[in-house]
C-alpha cells in the first residue's frame, strides 16, 4: 500500500466475497467490510501502524459482501523508505471463522472484551507466532502461556518482550521461533517443537 494503492491478492479479494479486481483495492474498501462494532478499533490500529510503523496484528470481524460474518486476524509489517518514515504496509489475513463456527454470537463479543482488556500487545505476539509458525490463535496463545510459567513472567511480559526482540530484528518466522526460545525455558524443549505445533497441553 502507498497512498491508498493497495494490492489484495486474489485469496483477500475472494475473503470479502469478490472476484479477484472486480472493485479497487483501496483502504475505504477494506473498512466498508469490518463489522461495525470492530471497525473503529481496526483502524486505530491501521492508523497508528501508519504513524508509528512496526508490526501489527488486529483480531476483528468481517462482513463480506453476501452478509456472512468471518472472524479474522491481520497481521503485518511497515515499509520504511530510506528515510525512515513509513511508505508502504504488507500483511496478511488469517480466517479463523471455522475455528470459531461453534461458537454463538455472544461468544465472539465476550472473546473480543476478553481481547481488549488483555491489550493489544498479546494480540499482536499472537499474529506473529501464527503467521511464522502456521499454528492457530489458541495454540499461538499456549505457546506464551509456556514461557510465561517457565519464567514467572506475566503472559502480557512475555508477549511484550517478543513483540520488541521481533521490532528490532525485522519480521522473520525464524526470528519469531528464536525469540522464543531466548524467552522460554530451554529446558522445556521448545526447539525441538515442530514448526506450527503447540505442545501437549496440560489439561487447561
Amino acid at each position: 500500500m502507498t497512498r491508498d494503492q493497495w494490492h489484495w491478492s486474489d485469496t483477500l479479494y475472494e475473503l470479502h466475497g469478490y472476484k479477484p479486481r472486480e472493485i479497487p483495492a483501496t483502504t475505504s474498501a477494506l473498512m466498508h467490510h469490518k463489522h461495525p462494532d470492530d471497525r473503529d478499533r481496526a483502524a486505530g490500529v491501521f492508523a497508528a501502524v501508519l504513524q508509528d510503523g512496526g508490526t501489527y496484528s488486529c483480531y476483528h470481524r468481517i462482513v463480506d459482501r453476501d452478509k456472512h460474518v468471518l472472524s479474522v486476524v491481520s497481521v503485518g509489517r511497515t515499509v520504511l523508505d530510506p528515510d525512515g518514515r513509513p511508505a508502504a504496509i504488507e500483511g496478511y489475513y488469517i480466517d479463523l471463522t471455522d475455528a470459531r463456527r461453534d461458537e454463538t454470537e455472544a461468544d465472539v463479543r465476550d472473546a473480543l472484551a476478553r481481547k481488549a482488556q488483555a491489550g493489544p500487545v498479546i494480540d499482536q505476539a499472537k499474529g506473529m507466532i501464527m503467521l511464522a509458525e502456521g499454528c492457530t490463535a489458541d495454540e499461538a496463545f499456549e505457546r506464551l502461556r509456556w514461557c510465561s510459567q517457565d519464567t514467572n513472567r506475566k503472559v502480557a511480559d512475555v508477549a511484550r518482550a517478543l513483540v520488541e526482540s521481533v521490532g528490532r530484528s525485522g519480521f522473520r518466522s525464524d526470528v519469531v521461533s528464536d525469540a522464543l526460545d531466548r524467552l522460554g525455558d530451554p529446558a522445556r524443549g521448545w526447539q525441538a517443537t515442530p514448526a506450527g505445533k503447540a505442545p501437549p497441553s496440560d489439561g487447561g
